[in-house]
């Protein structure tokens, strides 16, 4: 029996370098089914030696090759969940001491498909090109420094994109790399800040009925092009690449000025997140921090951070244009992650005056007609931060009785409707990407995407089939709550 279970191992190990790739890539795939095929199959095969990310490492070649041309399918959603695979292999295998060292020699050639990536017509594909380049400059930065020019260049474009998501995760990206290099990427970045953070006031004036026109007019939506979701090419359309569906296409609107505004909104978050410097009893090789931290939170002090902060109260007062309440929106949906990283007492003593106006008026119609969207995100924002700091504080800095009246009705009305909760939508607590944040507490599938079963939320560490922890990914400050990741996203929780 013995012998034959040799055997067995044996002629599984040769089917390895084929099987492996294409079962750990469709745990990425769009069909739930494919998916939850392909966990079992993992689970069938691993759960008994524990041996599975072990496997993957010592299989790297025929793994990253695999993947390699899986980026440049013709299918978009084939290369999405390509670029999610290739960054599971930075986080999981570059993160392992055991193993990091196997992946290594790969690293050009994955991060040479990723960068093909960031130029896909479909913007998922860009998405999770951007989260992956920086997971792999913060497992292997000296493999990608040759590079860096490159991505720090695509980091910046993709953070003046026009899909929100987009702009948020090039911040996280930027954020990443900052981690990796220390002060030398931070001084770049606060360069990066600088310029695009005003331009939200270059933005062409537009009245709310003009821009109500614009989007009612039937004869500009009729007998127009189709297109595909998650793209702005038109369906089925076959390009010079050889693409279907959402790929190769030159259509596209232009990037307006307040999207770079509101893609410097998730950079500031990034940078507060990083301003405190990490407990004296971690070490450099803690998962939560890297070598840099402290010379980073070190730079980013309240003279660095308080003229940023105040200019960005300032251009999110804007009004000359309808799309300035979603740039309120982000502000608000940023901010009580900005005022738990900057911990309660700083942001208390210098920060909060800087937003209670702004906050205040657009909670009130005396100002104009904000948006449904920007007045609930500014109740929900007012509320964390009255919890933050307490509520008879901040309730005593308000300066008029129109902003106590406000004040109280709000959290009547909240407390009515159970509020509390963490936001939804673009940008709600969501900081520190990177893949496999969370494993499922059950083991089923350890080396998957997370997100998939309710035990896959719990954060429970632990072992796991496979031979992967399974606690959660402290890819960031401890202080930050975690979003859903490539391969958890919206059709996942489904």
């Amino acid at each position: 029996d013995d012998d034959d279970e040799e055997e067995d191992e044996d002629t599984m190990e040769s089917l390895y370098p084929i099987l492996l790739p294409r079962m750990c890539l469709n745990r990425f795939y769009l069909a739930q089914g494919v998916k939850l095929y392909s966990h079992e199959t993992w689970r069938l095969i691993f759960e008994k030696s524990g041996n599975g990310l072990e496997m993957v490492a010592k299989n790297a070649a025929s793994v990253c090759r695999y993947y390699v041309k899986m980026c440049d399918a013709d299918n978009h959603v084939v290369r999405e969940a390509g670029c999610q695979a290739v960054a599971e292999l930075a986080q999981k295998i570059g993160s392992n001491p055991d193993y990091a060292e196997l992946l290594s020699p790969f690293v050009p050639m994955l991060l040479q498909a990723l960068i093909m990536c960031f130029h896909d017509e479909s913007w998922p594909v860009r998405d999770e090109a951007c989260l992956a380049c920086g997971t792999f400059c913060k497992a292997y930065p000296d493999e990608c420094i040759p590079e860096l020019s490159t991505l720090f260049s695509r980091w910046t474009e993709q953070l003046t994109d026009q899909i929100w998501s987009v702009r948020e995760d090039a911040a996280a990206a930027l954020g990443d790399a900052i981690d990796a290099y220390g002060t030398d990427m931070l001084q770049k970045v606060l360069a990066v800040v600088n310029e695009k953070l005003p331009s939200a006031k270059d933005q062409p004036a537009m009245s709310q009925e003009e821009y109500k026109r614009r989007q009612n007019d039937i004869e500009s939506h009729t007998d127009s092009q189709l297109y595909s979701c998650g793209s702005l090419a038109p369906k089925l359309r076959k390009g010079g690449a050889g693409r279907i569906g959402c790929g190769n296409c030159a259509i596209t609107r232009p990037k307006a000025p307040w999207e770079a505004t509101d893609g410097c909104i998730y950079l500031l978050r990034e940078l507060c997140l990083r301003s405190t410097p990490p407990p004296p009893t971690m070490t450099p090789s803690s998962a939560t921090h890297s070598k840099h931290s402290a010379n980073i939170a070190a730079a980013l002090t309240d003279e660095t951070l308080v003229p940023l902060l105040t200019d960005l109260a300032d251009v999110c007062r804007v009004k000359h244009f309808p799309q300035g309440d979603d740039l309120r929106t982000t502000l608000w949906k940023q901010l009580p992650i900005i005022a738990n990283a900057l911990g309660k007492k700083r942001f208390k003593r210098q920060y909060l005056q800087l937003f209670l106006d702004l906050l205040m008026s657009n909670l009130d119609d005396r100002y104009g007609s904000p948006s449904q969207l920007s007045v609930h995100a500014a109740g929900q924002c007012m509320e964390e931060l009255a919890n933050l700091v307490g509520k008879s504080i901040f309730r005593g800095r308000l300066e008029e009785m129109w902003q106590e009246e406000a004040f109280d009705r709000v959290l009547r009305e909240r407390s009515n409707m159970g509020g509390g909760g963490p936001m939804d939508g673009p940008g709600a607590g969501s900081v520190g990407h990177g893949v496999g944040m969370k494993g499922t507490a059950d083991g089923f599938s350890p080396f998957g995407p997370p997100g998939m079963f309710p035990s896959a939320n719990k954060g429970e560490g632990g072992g796991g089939h496979g031979g992967m922890a399974l606690g959660p990914y402290n890819g960031q400050p401890p202080t930050t709550a975690h979003p859903a990741v490539p391969g958890s996203g919206f059709m996942d929780e489904l």
